[in-house]
């Protein structure tokens, strides 16, 4: 037990030795902010962070300049002087001196900052010509100085404070105040008296630069421009020789304290240098390695630790909070490294140069070149503790910092064991798949190439059946299965794929590829790959770094590095996009560390630190400001969360521009919103500060904003107004004419219906009636039709009747004749009373009157009607006028009236006479005609 216990315990500390000496190889991260960036001055003088919004601020050349983790803002001076110094005190207000100019920045009606000087609360009128270079808050007030005054703002009023003499600098050491006085030496402020500092005699003729505490309660550190010295108390002594002579040749300008217990100094000449407690220099910031100037004009510490640095030529930021370390090939003699292994003490990084090294037993960054390795390096691998090489020339081992040829197969881009076969690699090159063995000394050398297979090889996996999967640059994804003999491929297949592969690798013995179809998994029932059901929310995979059966890291398309939680969650390590190679992105695992691969040299994390950033809950993130398109003088600004939580807008102010912030200054923050009523989800992540929302409609909105580092959720309410006329007013208007509108249409739907009603009702009286007219014209109609009949049959019985008549008429006529014939043999007496009974029954008058009634009934009205145009017409016209519209004939005629037919015709001539008709018209066609 106590054996393996000791084991485990030089394990741990092996692993952090290594890490630690990793890191002895890295700087924290730098960032840079020049002038065209924040688009002011290039010098700045003081510095100071709010303790209520984190935002940062700086005394430069232009103004007041504000940096919110994503945007810069300058506040100009009304007479637009220099800025030379600025402070927050604990409640966030702003304060900034200038040349002859002090005072005090609030927010202002819109949200930015507005400037409120105190000049008019100062009587001195030599004031005018000094700078305020210092301001220090205290308990008893605000401090302001210059090189000849000393101001305490206190309840609203400024009042002078008498100073020992002329004085330099004033400096805030742990709630203790401090000043140089010219020609004396150091005080202090103690209830704004100046006390002497014990012994500080000796700095009347040097320039103190800083006062820095120490963990020593009553000592402090005091650092000019010949020294840094410490005070414990009673007597100064000067505090470290490597770090005296720095500031002797560089010329120190200030200086902070860190939080574990370091400082950074600020030179003149040479940057900055970080140091532990002892003043042990650490690192070294300059122009060589990335800083943008070597004058630091002002420094300071931010909350969490981080170090800002004013220089003369920009702005930097320091990131010791960040736990990535940084090796920047500044000078570009590494190249891109596309590899890394820890072997016999030293540090091998494989490059497109060569094979570079360095010694892992101090604090010397220089890497230098293992002899003959030039050219492009793909691989290095410790197995069985050798260090094998991939190089563009073939394989080598490297022992001892020499490289030993192994192989001249071109290309070894991948190399690895094969489990079935213990002492054997299989390695995938720029053509050939090659086989190394151990020979008798137990040295990795190669064997041979594996026949009838040639391809350039990304990456290979072993299966547990002993399946070789390769990834080819250009062919796919082939399945090999291999000879007893290692010599040939006894079966090769294509995997039939509907996706495009990227990386292949192996997760708990199953062979995993990420693809344009997400991550899939080779199922051997079915020899195809499917997708793994716990990633099919993250499609956009890009690689994954397996380190073992329980812990793999997935790299996305969008650069974004991170781990998939039990609970399916994406969680996401803040790591800059540079950090990787494109198509060749490596990741490799020393110990607890973690060594990502770069262009420029290489990245390293301690795997300690993971699980904090992963569950980091840092600070919300800021709704920066609301911008209305058209409409600037609308602009809503905001330096925290308390923004107004039901903002409103008009109906015409509906495209909005909405600029975030947050104050997590060393991590690539990536910003996620989600507007309620407007968006169905969540964003992508993305470092786009600003959205714009366009043609909002009139409604209730909801914005939500997430970042990358921090779970904690920043919510803004605003709403758009109706129109004015679409507002409760204009809708109660609208409800009420609606309302008199539909009654109005509902009375006139009834005026109609009554109207229609009314309007059925008369053509249904006016149908009805002519229904009736018809069937009264079809009753007078069939009557007619019957009347005609009536008369046709009248007729036809009065021309029969007339006919008879006439035919008695001859015959009595006949019997006259034939009786006078035999009046000779006939008695005279008798024979007379035969022809006189036969004129009795000729035509007589009775008979007429028969007729005449008839043809009244056949010819109604006709005699009336002639009687009423011709009423000198005798009973004899009217008689033969109806025999003549009978039609009769002259003889016909003459036989009625038992008269001749020449008396007949003259009755007729005279009827014409009588009518005034002409020659040519014919009697009985015009009395059949016109009655």
């Amino acid at each position: 037990m106590n054996k393996i216990l000791s084991c485990w315990l030089l394990v741990l500390l092996w692993n952090i030795s290594y890490s630690q000496r990793l890191a002895d190889l890295c700087q924290p991260d730098l960032f840079n902010y020049s002038h065209q960036i924040y688009k002011a001055h290039r010098q700045n003088w003081g510095i100071a962070q709010n303790p209520v919004n984190r935002f940062m601020y700086f005394a430069n050349s232009k103004g007041l300049l504000e940096f919110d983790g994503t945007q810069w803002t300058t506040y100009e001076l009304p007479a637009k002087q220099i800025v030379r110094s600025v402070i927050c005190d604990k409640t966030g207000r702003i304060y900034t001196g200038a040349l002859g100019e002090f005072g005090y920045w609030d927010k202002s009606a819109d949200g930015s900052l507005s400037y409120h000087s105190l000049k008019p609360l100062i009587k001195e009128s030599q004031f005018n010509q000094e700078e305020i270079w210092h301001i220090v808050e205290t308990s008893n007030g605000i401090i302001f100085q210059s090189f000849a005054y000393m101001f305490l703002l206190q309840n609203n009023t400024v009042k002078k404070l008498p100073t020992p003499g002329n004085i330099l600098f004033a400096f805030d050491v742990n709630g203790r105040y401090f000043l140089e006085v010219l020609e004396k030496g150091l005080y202090e402020i103690i209830n704004n008296q100046f006390v002497f500092v014990q012994n500080s005699e000796f700095l009347k003729n040097e320039s103190v630069h800083t006062i820095l505490p120490t963990n020593d309660i009553s000592g402090f550190l005091v650092g000019t421009s010949k020294g840094i010295y410490i005070y414990n108390g009673s007597s100064f002594k000067p505090f470290n020789q490597q770090l005296q002579l720095f500031v002797q040749q560089n010329q120190l300008n200030g200086g902070v304290r860190l939080t574990n217990g370091g400082y950074v100094f600020g030179t003149i000449l040479n940057g900055m240098v970080i140091t532990d407690a002892q003043g042990t220099i650490t690192n070294n910031f300059n122009q060589k390695n990335g800083l943008q100037n070597n004058t630091v004009l002002s420094l300071q510490s931010d909350e969490k630790g981080n170090v800002w640095l004013g220089l003369d030529k920009g702005i930097s930021m320091i990131a010791l909070s960040s736990p990535f370390k940084y090796f920047e090939d500044i000078e570009g003699e590494l190249g891109t490294v596309f590899d890394a292994a820890i072997f016999q003490n030293k540090l091998y990084l494989a490059t497109n140069h060569g094979v570079f090294y360095t010694l892992l037993d101090g604090r010397n960054r220089q890497f230098s070149l293992v002899a003959n390795t030039q050219s492009q390096t793909w691989d290095l691998e410790v197995i069985d503790n050798q260090l094998l090489c991939g190089h563009n020339n073939g394989t080598f081992r490297i022992d001892n910092l020499k490289a030993t040829p192994i192989s001249t197969i071109t290309g070894g881009l991948v190399i690895k064991p094969l489990k079935n076969y213990p002492n054997h690699l299989i390695q995938g090159t720029y053509t050939k798949l090659c086989i190394y063995q151990k020979d008798k000394s137990g040295k990795w050398v190669f064997s041979h190439t594996i026949d009838n297979f040639s391809a350039p090889i990304k990456q290979l996996e072993e299966n547990e059946n002993g399946e070789i999967f390769i990834n080819t640059l250009n062919n796919g994804i082939f399945r090999l299965q291999l000879s007893a003999d290692l010599r040939k491929i006894d079966k090769q297949t294509a995997i039939q794929q509907d996706f495009v592969p990227k990386n292949l690798t192996r997760i708990r013995n199953k062979i995993v590829v990420t693809s344009n179809k997400g991550v899939l998994e080779y199922h051997d029932n079915s020899q195809t790959f499917q997708p793994i059901v716990a990633l099919k929310n993250h499609t956009n995979i890009q690689k994954i770094f397996t380190i073992s059966d329980n812990e793999q890291w997935y790299l996305k398309n969008n650069g974004s590095f991170g781990m998939v939680s039990p609970q399916n969650v994406w969680l996401e390590l803040p790591l800059k996009k540079d950090t990787w190679v494109s198509d060749y992105e490596n990741l490799k695992v020393f110990g607890s560390t973690f060594l990502f691969c770069k262009e420029n040299g290489f990245t390293i994390l301690d795997r300690n630190s993971i699980l904090n950033l992963l569950g980091v809950k840092g600070r919300k993130p800021i709704i920066r400001s609301v911008k209305v398109e058209n409409h600037p003088e609308l602009s809503h600004f905001f330096t925290d969360n308390s923004t107004p939580q039901n903002m409103t807008f008009k109906y015409n102010q509906n495209t909005l521009l909405f600029t975030f912030s947050s104050t997590d200054y060393t991590s690539s923050v990536k910003f996620s919103y989600w507007l309620e009523n407007n968006m169905m989800r969540w964003s992508e992540f993305s470092e786009n500060y600003e959205k714009e929302f366009n043609n909002l409609s009139p409604g209730s909105y909801t914005l939500h904003l997430l970042t990358n580092t921090s779970d904690a959720e920043t919510v803004l309410h605003f709403i758009i107004n109706d129109p004015w006329y679409w507002n409760p007013w204009s809708k109660t208007l609208y409800l009420l004419l609606f309302i008199g509108i539909y009654y109005y249409l509902y009375k006139l739907h009834l005026k109609r219906l009554k109207d229609q009603n009314q309007q059925l009702v008369k053509e249904k009286e006016e149908e009805l009636k002519r229904q009736q007219e018809k069937s009264k014209q079809e009753i007078i109609t069939l009557r007619n039709e019957q009347l005609e009949q009536d008369i046709i049959r009248k007729s036809e019985e009065l021309a029969n009747s007339t006919m008879q008549l006439i035919k008695k008429n001859e015959l009595l006529q006949q019997l006259k004749a034939e009786s006078q014939e035999l009046e000779g043999n006939i008695k005279a007496g008798s024979l007379n009373h035969i022809i006189k009974l036969i004129d009795n029954n000729i035509s007589s008058g009775h008979d007429w009157q028969v007729f005449e009634q008839n043809f009244n009934r056949v010819h109604e009205e006709f005699f009336k009607k002639l009687l009423e145009r011709y009423p000198d017409l005798s009973p004899g016209d009217l008689r033969l006028s109806a025999y003549l519209r009978m039609n009769l004939s002259s003889k016909e005629i003459a036989q009625l009236l038992n008269i001749t037919y020449r008396s007949v015709e003259l009755k007729r001539y005279r009827l014409r006479k009588k009518l005034n008709l002409e020659t040519e018209e014919n009697l009985v066609e015009w009395l059949i005609g016109e009655f």
